[in-house]
Parts: structure tokens; C-alpha cells; sequence
């Protein structure tokens, strides 16, 4: 699944690519990554974004493992849900439940909106209530995302790549750049390795040269927007 253009239907937005050597870049690290993909992975499904409109920018490249049960649990309320919707799933799930005062006072938002979030994702059975406290479901019914890794692609700014990688790590599990160099500097790599993020170099085609490290999903909000965006258009072409 390649989404690298607005589908306003499930509330994705793109960013027009431009073309040049960074796209190419693109393009080829979208290829060498699938190939490894396809030759590696004979359960999961793989869907790819192409600079998608976040909250904190567009990253170049999000590739997304995803279980093909992603539809088992899914239901037509769950095409309602927006952002606010999302914040206040992702905090019951971070929180393991709360109330209805606690939510409101954590997330800050209009009671109204709480109150409509609440709402909507009961009936998209996603939470529930119990001794007074909202409640996520078990989230292995829910979250279908596998990896959730972000690649950032600059032909010559490392630093810049490198501020961008550690942005990523806000939603995804792990965070790369990658480069169009064979031979970063050691005070290079060792900057990846202290933030905790990746690094690919281009070495007869692509090495990866730094592991990002491995974070627990979904970490964010965004996080669950990745996977609502795929059950989306998973459940559209069904």
C-alpha cells in the first residue's frame, strides 16, 4: 500500500514532492526497503507514506508493518474519528484508564470535546466503562502497526537529517536518516547513537550504519493515526 498523495476520504494529507536528487533518494530507498521487506517478512502487510502532513512537519518516508487482521475488529464508526478523538484514546491507553475528571484535566481540552471523543469511541468499541473509570480495550485489538519506521532523507545536510530523525521518535518505533555519503564522520555516527536514532549511508546501494532504538507502539496520538489511516483504506478496497 503506497499512499503518496491526498486521500481526503480517511483525512490524509501529502506534501507535492519535488523533484531532484533528494527525490531520487527517495525512491530509491523506498525500493531497496521493500525489496528487504518482501524477502524478510512473510506475515505482515507493508504500507508506505510519501511525505505525509503531521502535526510536526512531513516526514519523507514512514513505512508501516501492519497485521492483515487490521479489519477483524474494525467497524464504519471508526471511519468518524478525527485528532481530538485519537489524543484522548492515546491517553487512556497510555494511562490504563482515568476518569472523566482526570481526562479533562490532563488533556486540556474543551469539556465538549472530551465529552464527544468519549462517545465516539464507545461506539466504535475501542473503550469502555468500568467502576467509574474510562478504559481501553486490549490494545492487540485495536493496534495493528507492527514497525512504524521514519526515514529522513537529505543529500548532504547530516545535521539537519539528524535533527529531523530525533522529531520522528515522538510517533514512530524507530527513526532513520539516511544519506547520501559512504563515509560519515565518527562524531556522525556517534550523534545517532546518543539520540537514539538511525543512520543509513549509501555504500553499494544502502548499509545501514547506526540501529535506531526500538520504542514501544503506539507512543503517540499519531501513533494510532498511522493505523487508523491504514484500516481506512484497508477497509475501502475490501
Amino acid at each position: 500500500m503506497v499512499l503518496d498523495h491526498d486521500v481526503k476520504d480517511i483525512g490524509l494529507y501529502t506534501r507535492s514532492v519535488t523533484e531532484g536528487e533528494e527525490l531520487e533518494l527517495v525512491k530509491e530507498f523506498i525500493d531497496y526497503y521493500i525489496h528487504r521487506f518482501l524477502k524478510n517478512n512473510k506475515i505482515n502487510n507493508l504500507a508506505v507514506f510519501i511525505e505525509p502532513q503531521i502535526s510536526s512537519g512531513f516526514p519523507d518516508i514512514v513505512f508501516a508493518s501492519y497485521s492483515a487482521k487490521i479489519l477483524d475488529h474494525w467497524s464504519v464508526e471508526r471511519e468518524k474519528l478525527n485528532t481530538n478523538d485519537l489524543k484522548v484514546l492515546s491517553y487512556l491507553l497510555l494511562s490504563g484508564g482515568c476518569t472523566g475528571e482526570n481526562l479533562l484535566a490532563k488533556l486540556r481540552l474543551p469539556e465538549k470535546t472530551v465529552l464527544e471523543a468519549v462517545g465516539k469511541l464507545l461506539d466504535a468499541r475501542m473503550i469502555n466503562r468500568t467502576s467509574g473509570m474510562w478504559k481501553p480495550v486490549d490494545v492487540r485489538n485495536i493496534y495493528h502497526i507492527k514497525k512504524l519506521v521514519s526515514v529522513e532523507a537529505k543529500m548532504a545536510d547530516i545535521k539537519k537529517a539528524a535533527e529531523q530523525s530525533l522529531i520522528n521518535t515522538w510517533f514512530a518505533s524507530q527513526s532513520y536518516a539516511v544519506v547520501n555519503t559512504a563515509n560519515p564522520k565518527d562524531s556522525t555516527i556517534k550523534s545517532f547513537e546518543r539520540q537514539g536514532t538511525g543512520l543509513y549511508c549509501r555504500r553499494k546501494g544502502f548499509q545501514k550504519v547506526v540501529e535506531a532504538q526500538k520504542l514501544k507502539l503506539p507512543s503517540s496520538y499519531l501513533s494510532l493515526q498511522f493505523n487508523e489511516w491504514i484500516g481506512k483504506m484497508a477497509a475501502y478496497q475490501s
